[in-house]
């Protein structure tokens, strides 16, 4: 193909474009000529660009970079309850390497900011800092107080961790308690997976072959039922399965650690709150027919 490129050149290189009525006048053989130039620039353009992005995702990843970030706030005006003080506590880490870093603190951020516990915002959640969401905890509990002769506190607390930080893997524990009054307070723990390369949180369609459902449905019975000592044959609604159907399936609440893959069930998901949350953990080795290839390493 050069070559013919390169013959065309040398057959056109006589003609040259005339002066026609004061103006030049390029004959067809010199816009061929000029459109092959464009042409070739362009595919080569295209092979450049692709090849930088096919090495930019392929070269060694490193663990991210990382830092924990506190904030502590205790309500001042709620008199005569020392012992039950309102107050926000959170501690959630926050990553400043990698190219994607931002993407992934604005992720935590954001799930911080609309989970459950705190009161609404407006605007984009994730573009908020920690100390206002804990301002406005403050302000819906004074708002209460003067409506209502109250006599609990209110009490947020949030704990992040690092589960996994290695090669393009990332994955990170947000687990909070919450008490704005009632019998008790709740707890909730979401697991976070991230392409560290990229910053997209990962869903099991981006760890799993195709097909996974059934499969990753049985290995999560089976260790469930070696949790609770019953047979294959008993029901996991009785007095000794505790959940609410005689099933347990896969979630999208999943984390990738060291040691394997856990799925964690929160309170009321499948099992009354008496019984608490339910973890479950599951070895590579167990999963490594289901996983796709880049997973099968771990």
């Amino acid at each position: 193909m050069e070559l013919s490129f390169v013959s065309r050149i040398q057959d056109n290189s006589s003609k040259k474009p005339t002066l026609r009525n004061g103006r030049l006048d390029f004959n067809s053989c010199t816009v061929k000529l000029l459109s092959d130039y464009i042409t070739v620039w362009a595919a080569f353009a295209v092979v450049f660009i692709t090849a930088c992005t096919a090495h930019d995702q392929n070269k060694p990843a490193r663990p991210l970079s990382y830092e924990m970030k506190s904030v502590e706030k205790v309500y001042e005006g709620a008199e005569g309850m020392p012992e039950n003080e309102t107050y926000c506590k959170v501690s959630y880490p926050v990553f400043s390497d990698g190219e994607h870093a931002e993407a992934i603190n604005h992720n935590l951020l954001g799930w911080i900011a609309d989970s459950t516990a705190f009161s609404s915002v407006s605007g984009d959640s994730a573009g908020i800092t920690i100390e206002r969401l804990a301002d406005n905890f403050f302000a819906e509990y004074d708002s209460l107080r003067k409506d209502f002769p109250v006599s609990w506190p209110y009490q947020f607390e949030l704990t992040g961790s690092v589960l996994l930080n290695k090669e393009a893997l990332l994955t990170v524990d947000l687990s909070y308690y919450a008490y704005t009054g009632g019998a008790h307070g709740n707890s909730h723990t979401e697991y976070f997976v991230f392409d560290s390369r990229t910053g997209k949180r990962l869903g099991l369609n981006d760890v799993f072959e195709e097909g996974f459902e059934e499969s990753l449905n049985k290995l999560i019975d089976t260790r469930y039922r070696q949790m609770k000592e019953l047979s294959p044959t008993k029901r996991l609604d009785g007095e000794k399965g505790m959940l609410f159907e005689n099933f347990i399936h896969f979630n999208d609440n999943f984390a990738l650690t060291d040691q394997g893959m856990s799925f964690f069930y929160n309170n009321y998901e499948i099992a009354a709150y008496a019984f608490g949350p339910t973890k479950i953990d599951l070895s590579y080795s167990e999963l490594s027919g289901l996983m796709k290839p880049e997973f099968r390493g771990l």
